[in-house]
Parts: structure tokens; sequence; C-alpha cells
């Protein structure tokens, strides 16, 4: 429930802002983007920012109640 998980053909798992970098390959117009994220410094940038985002995620517009229940589940 911390992040989301990508399995690629060959089995190989990534977490996070990684991941979503992996689905973004998949998607035409979001591929080179994810050129941003082998550039130094920009892969700690989005790890962080991924990870505050999923960490925050309850308390942002567009959120469902289910959010944050389940948010509170998993800090007990």
């Amino acid at each position: 429930m911390r992040q989301v998980w990508f399995v690629d053909e060959n089995g190989r798992l990534t977490g996070g802002a990684e991941a979503v970098n992996e689905v973004m390959k998949w998607v035409c117009w979001l591929r080179p983007f994810t050129v941003l994220y082998k550039l130094p410094g920009l892969k700690q940038l989005q790890n962080h920012a991924y990870h505050w985002v999923a960490d925050n995620r309850y308390r942002l517009p567009g959120s469902a109640a289910v959010c944050a229940t389940e948010a509170k589940e998993s800090n007990q």
C-alpha cells in the first residue's frame, strides 16, 4: 500500500517513481519524459516527490474517503 509496483516482461520488479516511469514508456506521448528520470538529481527529486504525494494522497484534492481510511489503518 506504500507504493505502486511494476513488473516487466522479464519479471523485474520496480516500485514508486521508477515504476511510474516504466509505465510511461508504454504511452507513446509520455515516453520522451522518461529521459528526465535518468538525469542526475532528477531521479532523487522524482522519488522524493512520489513519496510525498503517496504519504499525503488522502489530503490532496480529488481524494476519496477510502484513501484517508487506508492511510489511518496503515499507520496503526
